[in-house]
């Protein structure tokens, strides 16, 4: 198995650079502590000093480790965590490329922390520890303490760390100005509205609406405010192009764009390269739908001061239904199958994701019993200028929002993600009919799914 394992990360560790633009059956495995009671070792006590490493892309400057790992430190003196920073401009692409290879060495691995689409994978090639052995020992029932599914071939690999939502951030300012409330409950059609009462000027001082990125994500703005099946593949893991409601996201897009000009065109978001931290902040936007980690940054950053009062809407609802939907997109963190420490890195994982994540004071929890109101006033407090956060409006907008039913990504939904884009693009830049957009898409996303054995 572990020749196995060794050669499938090679494998994907040379794939991913190519594309960059094994288990235990999950019986808990000796610890430093359990280890000595094997035959002739000497007896050891419960306080010996174990060493593990928290291989993660996320920088400490974002995720506040230092103070995390210090706080768990001193609750559990006998482990020491060490931070291992796979990429120091925290680029994930080439952090999963260095785990996969250091997987495949004899590199110390112990804790891993994953993004939301490349756990499966990690996962289905033994990469990662089952968990459901040692939560049954800990007592607790995973449904009762976490809100997402984590499970891969019905087994555990990990549990759910920060946990992102979708909304749309506004330029409070603005608002008022156009003599437009804060949304509380509205559709796409009034969100396209707002967008052109909000669009001011010509040229390049012109103010948008709304800015529209060219992420994958944006050709499924709409699908995300579906309670289920809201993303590119549905829920069995088989292609969703087909959903009236992709169609319709396309066809907004590309009015906004183009007939009522309340969002840049496509092409200059491509060839100017625009970004939409700048375009929002720069106040050349005056809506931007987003994940929550915008939170904290609402309150501006070093690069980029907050100038304006931000608020939040919950994202548009689509026809006929009476909630707000939002996906949910968790990161995962589990225990590396290889760890000679494994119950050490359990505890630390298990501690993490449940009241640990909150002292970073950044992110929201996939925790269950975590308190969404008081964890808004802790990332709010921490942000630069607090001043600039509506909070009366997130906070609404945090409990009003309904999580999606989010399963775990398929292995391969970046591939899947990823052939969408040029046949989308080609619509939206005028190139190619929506039908024929749409019967490509499809027949694109099968022929992945069928290649990946589904």
């Amino acid at each position: 198995m572990k020749k196995r394992l060794s050669t499938m990360l090679v494998g994907l560790a040379v794939f991913a650079t190519a594309c960059s633009g094994g288990s235990n059956g999950g019986t808990p495995n000796s610890t430093a502590t359990n280890a000595t009671n094997a035959t002739n070792a000497p007896k050891e006590t419960a306080a010996e000093q174990v060493t593990l490493k928290l291989s993660t892309w996320q920088t400490d400057g974002k995720a506040k480790w230092t103070e995390i790992i210090s706080v768990f430190e001193e609750k559990h003196p006998n482990i020491k965590v060490e931070l291992d920073l796979l990429n120091e401009k925290g680029d994930s692409v080439a952090s999963m490329q260095k785990l996969d290879l250091m997987a495949a060495s004899n590199d110390q691995l112990d804790i891993i922390e994953l993004p939301y689409t490349n756990y499966s994978q990690r996962a289905n090639i033994g990469l990662l520890e089952p968990l459901d052995s040692y939560i049954e020992k800990d007592g607790y029932k995973y449904e009762d303490e976490y809100l997402v599914d984590t499970k891969v071939n019905d087994k555990i690999y990990a549990l759910p760390s920060s946990m992102q939502r979708w909304f749309v951030l506004l330029n409070k300012e603005m608002l008022d100005e156009a003599g437009l409330p804060v949304p509380k409950d509205w559709t796409w059609n009034e969100f396209m509205e707002y967008a052109q009462k909000l669009t001011k000027g010509e040229g390049t001082t012109k103010r948008y609406g709304a800015y529209l990125h060219n992420w994958p994500d944006y050709f499924q703005l709409q699908m995300m405010s579906k309670p289920t099946d809201n993303t590119f593949l549905k829920a069995d893991g088989t292609s969703n192009a087909a959903d009236p409601v992709f169609k319709s996201n396309l066809e907004m897009m590309k009015k906004m764009m183009y007939e009522d000009k309340s969002a840049n065109m496509y092409e200059d978001i491509i060839s100017q390269k625009l970004a939409y931290r700048n375009q929002y902040f720069n106040g050349l936007a005056a809506m931007l739908p987003m994940g929550d980690w915008m939170v904290a940054e609402s309150g501006g950053t070093d690069a980029i001061p907050a100038n304006f009062v931000t608020a939040f809407a919950p994202l548009p609802k689509l026809d006929g239904e009476s909630k707000h939907y939002s996906p949910v997109q968790p990161t995962y963190m589990g225990v590396a199958a290889k760890s000679k420490n494994k119950e050490a890195a359990y505890t630390f994982v298990r501690w993490y994701t449940s009241e640990g994540l909150s002292i970073s004071g950044r992110v929201f929890s996939g925790w269950a019993k975590s308190d969404s109101s008081k964890l808004i006033d802790t990332i709010v407090a921490a942000a630069k200028d607090p001043s600039k956060i509506d909070v009366e409006s997130l906070k609404y907008t945090m409990s009003t929002t309904v999580p999606g039913t989010a399963p775990v990504p398929a292995k391969y939904a970046d591939e899947a993600k990823n052939t969408v884009i040029p046949e989308a693009e080609l619509y939206i830049l005028g190139k190619q009919d929506v039908d024929t957009t749409i019967a490509n898409i499809d027949k694109n996303i099968a022929e992945v799914v069928k290649n990946n054995g589904n």
